[in-house]
């Protein structure tokens, strides 16, 4: 790896630096429930759980296979902590670039948007190696491995996917609670399963959301841009007020730190899905079809 310095320029360093920041959670956390609550959330709400799903897996096939990163020597990205870094197979920034860019350059007929997103996934996964967090197989096997889940996300959205997709909702929670418990069960010895635990219970309150939105409101964004912006911004403001009381409301309690990362993360899917689409319908900036329940 000690090739990469020949290649890097100050000018060069401060693009990817920043480049690069596109793929940690301070963005993907904000970009994620901005589309869901921007655009179609029957096709933005099975994208968002397969965000949120395959950095679960991501964080599971790092423990699993426990690949060390590049020297810490090498290491000149701003963002991350060389004691924070976790292993470095397969690159999570590669793996989530593919699920996320390559969803909406699948979704989009405008070519320029199209070689914007090609662009980015390009440039996000190499900004790991140029950075020296992550060396060539970490950045090709992440994006592998978001291929696998780009594919099964357009299976499920398509026509073969129809079959999973008309299951009932109590089958779609037990599958995804097994999948979730599966993972936790099968985690390496030693290794951390905070994050597991946080982003399991991220999924399950995102779904829970989803199940009550669907079978009770059926919210839907304004037609009208103005409000539709408008409608978004309020929910991403009351987004990042929740993470911040949450964590404050923690610490004052003091659980377990298990307990804490699943609390808060269920609260978190939950407003996404959920608490948020209520709060702007009460603005009237939401509108919704009520179900009868026979």
């Amino acid at each position: 790896m000690e090739w990469i310095n020949s290649i890097r320029s100050p000018n060069l360093t401060i693009f990817f630096q920043y480049v690069t920041w596109l793929g940690y959670k301070d963005f993907l956390f904000l970009f994620v429930p901005f589309c869901f609550w921007f655009f179609d959330r029957k096709v933005f709400g099975t994208f968002t759980l397969f965000v949120f799903i395959s950095a679960l897996i991501n964080t599971y096939l790092k423990d699993f296979f426990q690949d060390p990163r590049p020297d810490v020597i090498l290491n000149i990205d701003p963002w991350a902590s060389p004691v924070d870094l976790s292993y470095g197979f397969p690159s999570g920034h590669a793996q989530l670039a593919v699920v996320i860019w390559g969803f909406l350059f699948l979704n989009t007929k405008n070519i320029f948007l199209k070689i914007l997103l090609i662009f980015l996934i390009l440039t996000i996964s190499f900004s790991r190696i140029y950075l020296g967090v992550h060396d060539i197989s970490d950045v090709i096997g992440g994006i592998i491995f978001g291929l696998i889940s780009i594919f099964l996300l357009n299976v499920l959205l398509g026509d073969k996917g129809s079959w999973i997709r008309n299951l009932s909702n109590l089958k779609h929670f037990l599958i995804y609670l097994s999948c979730i418990l599966l993972l936790y069960l099968t985690w390496p010895d030693g290794e951390d399963k905070i994050v597991s635990v946080a982003l399991g219970s991220l999924v399950m309150g995102f779904f829970i959301g989803q199940i009550i939105d669907i079978k009770y409101f059926n919210f839907e964004s304004p037609q009208n841009l103005a409000f539709k912006i408008l409608s978004t911004i309020l929910a991403l403001a009351g987004f990042i007020q929740l993470n911040r009381s949450v964590d404050q409301i923690l610490e004052i309690i003091n659980f377990n730190h298990s307990v804490e990362a699943a609390a808060s993360s269920l609260v978190i899917g939950l407003y996404i899905s959920l608490i948020a689409p209520l709060i702007l319908s009460f603005l009237q900036l939401q509108t919704k079809k009520v179900n009868r329940i026979s």
